[in-house]
């Protein structure tokens, strides 16, 4: 897996909105964080969930189709225990080598820093024009919002009845891709560390994760739906 330094000039990511907390620095310590020498078979999810909870450090992940017996949403891969016998113990390295070490596990991703977001997709993607997080995603505001009504603007989706005691957040989002808002919106509540997106290849499933509790909010919606609203240069 390569780590895209260009990445950022080649995306054209906007400036990180005024409602963001800040980040854990990438250059922070890690203590005993223990990483498996070898990853299961869609296992990349759940090392970067451990990492996620273990560090305060915000991920972003979009999986590939390919993973066997997967389905499209609640990502059930994230939560299946990580065999640690033999592991690998990283102490005293920084946060990005921690992140660098799991990437050198999945050669078939490439990952890089948005605006302190660890994002790590699919090699193929950050290339693809027609991949799903790379539609469009208007300027949105949200105060004290439910997050799924945020998720469902960034996934053009139709606003449905919510929970009233669903957790809230507050967004100030200048307007970019979905991959750029799902960054915001995980950078905008530290509880939010986390996002995956994956698809069947005809809706795209979202799920942010509540990464100290663990509990995630999802949803999806069909990939035309969300190819339809594109940057009007594209």
């Amino acid at each position: 897996m390569r780590y895209l330094l260009l990445v950022l000039a080649a995306l054209g990511i906007a400036a990180t909105p005024a409602a963001a907390q800040n980040p854990v620095p990438l250059d922070t310590r890690v203590k005993n964080f223990q990483v498996p020498r070898e990853l299961p078979e869609c296992g990349l999810e759940a090392v970067l969930l451990r990492l996620a909870k273990e560090t305060g450090v915000r991920i972003g992940f979009e999986r590939t189709s390919g993973c066997r017996g997967h389905v499209a949403s609640g990502f059930p891969e994230a939560y299946k225990p990580l065999s640690l016998v033999n592991a690998e113990v990283l102490d005293g390295i920084s946060l990005k080598d921690v992140l660098s070490r799991i990437a050198a596990l999945v050669p078939d991703y490439d990952w890089a820093i948005m605006e302190d977001v660890a994002v790590f997709r699919p090699s193929a993607a950050w290339k693809d024009a027609d991949d799903a997080l790379g539609a469009r995603v208007p300027a949105m505001r949200f105060s004290e919002a439910p997050v799924i009504r945020v998720v469902d603007s960034i996934l053009n989706r139709r606003p449905v009845r919510h929970d009233t005691k669903e957790e809230t957040v507050s967004i100030d989002f200048p307007g970019g891709t979905v991959l750029e808002a799902l960054n915001s919106l995980v950078r905008s509540q530290p509880a939010f560390g986390m996002w995956y997106a994956g698809t069947d290849g005809q809706r795209l499933s979202v799920w942010i994760m509540n990464v100290p509790n663990g509990s995630g909010h999802g949803v999806s919606t069909p990939i035309p739906t969300l190819l339809s609203r594109r940057n009007p240069s594209s």
